[in-house]
């Protein structure tokens, strides 16, 4: 659980990570635009530029963090710099009391689909209001009047958090959702194992490397007469083989790139420093498979072993090993066989 919600965690970052600094870039060219729109009608000091300046700031800094919660975190110095700026040309302008509730709800409804959680968006509102409070009050002539100030407040923080919850719970559910997906199209249903599609993908990493630091090896394992069993027990009775099968093969491949292909096959595509430690793991798995038993039947697999030559297709890479696979069905069964160089044009 801590794993997928890590991944949650960094899916959302990712796609908050450019709403959130476009809206802070977003939010600097507006301030610019109104300074230069007040400063047309109103003789603003220069010193008011200094607004955009640190909002420039403030989205280099928000760029650089690398987790939901530092975005959140960064996020406070742009919005209260925006909030002051705003409130600042609002005094200027004239009628503070009014510009006050309408740059507040302006600016806090917006951002309530920015955030990963309620908490993060109810703190970034409340910063917005206590700025525009601190620089818009003190200029007032009269005082606020409560109810409507409270009803403003209030509603529009209310409102956002619910859009916020909102928001986050659509994104749980497509990560469910995608994570769903990603498992229909990359895993086996009945043994639980990587498909054929996951382990090509990973082979072909493997392999595309231009100058291997070391050696990759494939096996291509068969059980040894499943059919027989199939015909014999009945496909309840091989299903549970497979399954028994699935879990030698992840207990002893496992940090390897393994799973199964299809029907009775599977495989193991690994690295090694030199062939005796590629034989060992071949080893292993027969000897696993000897030692345990499914419904008291007797099992044993047969293994392919190839090294992949610099150069060559995955295609021929494969085809070695299984031509290596029906040497060790032909000499018996219940073993392993190393490929020879076969090359296909």
């Amino acid at each position: 659980m801590g794993v997928i919600a890590k991944d949650l965690d960094q899916k959302t970052f990712h796609d908050l990570r450019l709403i959130i600094i476009g809206s802070e870039i977003m939010m600097a060219v507006l301030c610019l635009v109104v300074l230069l729109l007040v400063n047309h009608t109103y003789d603003i000091s220069l010193w008011m530029y200094s607004y955009f300046i640190a909002l420039a700031a403030s989205c280099y800094i928000s760029s650089k963090v690398s987790t939901t919660t530092m975005l959140w975190l960064t996020g406070f110095l742009p919005i209260c710099i925006g909030a002051a700026c705003l409130g600042t040309l609002a005094v200027i302008i004239g009628k503070p009391m009014t510009w006050l509730l309408v740059i507040g709800m302006i600016m806090s409804l917006p951002i309530s689909g920015m955030y990963s959680h309620w908490s993060h968006y109810f703190t970034s509102a409340v910063a917005i209001w206590l700025t525009l409070f601190c620089v818009i009050t003190p200029q007032f002539e009269t005082q606020l009047d409560l109810t409507l100030t409270l009803l403003t407040v209030g509603g529009s923080m209310a409102l956002g958090a619910a859009v916020c919850v909102t928001f986050c719970r659509i994104r749980k559910n497509v990560f469910d959702l995608q994570q769903q997906l990603h498992g229909m199209a990359y895993s086996d249903a009945l043994t639980g194992l990587p498909n054929r599609r996951a382990f090509m993908d990973r082979l072909g990493e493997l392999t595309s490397s231009s100058v291997l630091s070391v050696p990759v090896y494939f096996f291509m394992i068969d059980i040894d007469d499943f059919k027989k069993i199939n015909d014999r027990y009945g496909h309840d009775v091989g299903d549970l083989v497979l399954v028994a099968f699935a879990k030698i093969l992840s207990d002893q491949a496992q940090g390897y790139n393994y799973a199964r292909l299809g029907g009775e096959e599977f495989a193991v595509a690994a690295c090694f420093s030199d062939f005796k430690e590629a034989q060992a793991l071949a080893q292993r798995i027969i000897d696993a498979v000897n030692s345990s038993q499914v419904h008291d039947l007797y099992v044993s697999v047969s293994i392919g072993l190839s090294e992949y030559i610099e150069g060559e297709t995955v295609y021929n890479f494969i085809r070695r090993a299984d031509l290596a696979l029906y040497e060790a069905k032909r000499n018996g069964k219940n073993q392993f066989s190393f490929s020879k160089i076969v090359s296909v044009e």
